[in-house]
Formats: structure tokens, sequence, C-alpha cells
């Protein structure tokens, strides 16, 4: 299942162009780890689409093999810069990954049941 972050659906929804869907694919893997796009794009006839926060991602049969357990979110201004940021199983996780409620955590804090403090690992 593809989550996507409150914050990456708000920016998502406001790029959307009409006739366009948003693709996420695999762009490289090498030595440093995977790299993956996003892009405005055509619906192929193939795609799965997963959705997630009301938004729809269109992925390739073979992408969407790999790239099923994916979190998109976008940050700003913080030490990353801005922009989206795109997390795939193979990824290390940081920030809530490192929080005991994980599975309760949706990476943005508007539905986490824990405090965020400096020693949850979430801000």
């Amino acid at each position: 299942m593809i989550e996507v972050t409150q914050a990456a659906a708000n920016i998502m929804k406001r790029s959307l162009v009409e006739g366009k869907v948003i693709r996420m694919f695999l762009a490289a893997i090498d030595s440093t780890g995977a790299t993956y796009g996003l892009a405005l794009g055509d619906q192929e006839k193939d795609d799965e689409i997963f959705e997630s926060r009301g938004v729809k991602i269109y992925m390739s049969p073979k992408d969407a093999e790999l790239l099923r357990e994916t979190i998109i979110d976008y940050v700003n201004d913080d030490e990353r810069g801005t922009g989206f940021i795109i997390r795939g199983p193979e990824d290390e996780m940081a920030g809530c990954a490192s929080c005991p409620s994980v599975d309760t955590c949706d990476h943005d804090y508007s539905s986490c049941d824990h405090e965020h403090d400096e020693g949850c690992g979430c801000s």
C-alpha cells in the first residue's frame, strides 16, 4: 500500500493538471540505494492505481511490484530542504520509524496516538 502523508497530499492536490495523473516510478538503483520519481503524466492502460488521502498514484505493474510499500511525504524548510521525500521498503527509516508507536503514527502527526517530544523520534 502506498501511504501519502497529509502534507504531501495537500501539495499533490494543488499540483494536479486536467488530463494528467500523478505517476510514481523507480528511477534507478545503485550502490547508494534506490531513487524514486514523481511526475505528472498520462495514464497507461495497465497502470496499477493506489489511493491514499484522496490522492491517486499511478504506476506501471513492474514499478508497483517494487514500490507498493512506499511512503510519500513532503517537507518544507527542514535540514533536507523543500520537496517530496519518497521512502521505499528497503530504505532505512528515520523519524517515526525509530518511534515505539510507529504502527499508529502517520508521520505527519495528525493521527498519532502519542506525544511528540524529543524522545519519540518523530519530532
